[in-house]
C-alpha cells in the first residue's frame, strides 16, 4: 500500500516537473521549480511513513512563539 502511494507522490512529482519543464523558458526557474516539487515530494514520503510529525503551523509557532511573548 504505500509502496503505491509513494509511486503516486513521485509519479506526481515528476509530471508537475515535466509539465513546468517544457513550458518555462529561464533556466532559474527551470531549477527552482524542480527543486520546490522535489522537497515536496520527499516530505510527503516522510509524512507516509511519520504521520505524526508536526505542521509547518506548528514548527513556526515553536520557532516565534518566544519572539512574539518578548515583543508583547
Amino acid at each position: 500500500m504505500k509502496l503505491g502511494s509513494i509511486l503516486g507522490i513521485l509519479m506526481l512529482a515528476t509530471a508537475i516537473v515535466y509539465g513546468e519543464w517544457r513550458s518555462s523558458k529561464e533556466k532559474r526557474a527551470r531549477i527552482v521549480t524542480a527543486g520546490i516539487t522535489a522537497v515536496a515530494a520527499v516530505l510527503g514520503i516522510i509524512l507516509l511513513f511519520q504521520p505524526r510529525l508536526p505542521g509547518p503551523t506548528q514548527i513556526v509557532k515553536l520557532v516565534f512563539g518566544s519572539v512574539d511573548k518578548l515583543m508583547k
